[in-house]
């Protein structure tokens, strides 16, 4: 066996003499017909004042001590509701930032959209008649089929 099996073994023996203990005194008390509720205190009323006083500061202890508790419970679940809103508040803040990052960004990039389309026109536009004028460089007529098709492309 090793020594955890030991002390498992070795505890349950001691519980058990114990429990055996506990019986037998409890037994002995029933059957001896000496009740212990008739004996008085040596010291007479006094020593029971006493004994009764005490009872009473314990039980004004444990009262204290209950609305103590109660006073902590209240505490730490005004401090869960308030962490709660905190946390609620942060989350919507933090939504309201992407909501106008993403509506920034999409306006960003409308711009640049248009940015390009313009300079896709204006590259259109400068090959149109940087063909406009080598075709009538080379053959003077088809310049100017290529001039009114230019002023169709620009039209559009």
């Amino acid at each position: 066996m090793n020594n955890f099996t030991k002390s498992i073994v070795y505890s349950g023996v001691v519980l058990a003499a114990g429990l055996v203990a506990i019986f037998a005194i409890y037994n002995n008390m029933g059957t001896s017909g000496n009740n212990m509720s008739y004996i008085e205190p040596a010291a007479g009323s006094e020593a029971a004042e006493g004994i009764s006083g005490f009872a009473g500061s314990i039980q004004e202890a444990a009262g204290e001590a209950a609305e103590t508790v109660s006073e902590m419970t209240e505490t730490t679940i005004d401090a869960a509701d308030e962490m709660a809103e905190d946390t609620i508040e942060a989350a919507e803040d933090a939504g309201e930032a992407i909501e106008e990052m993403t509506e920034d960004t999409m306006e960003a990039t409308e711009e640049a959209i248009e940015a390009v389309e313009e300079t896709a026109d204006d590259a259109a536009v400068e090959h149109a008649t940087e063909a406009v004028e080598d075709a009538a460089e080379t053959e003077p007529h088809a310049g100017d089929e290529a001039i009114e098709k230019a002023k169709e492309m620009l039209a559009e």
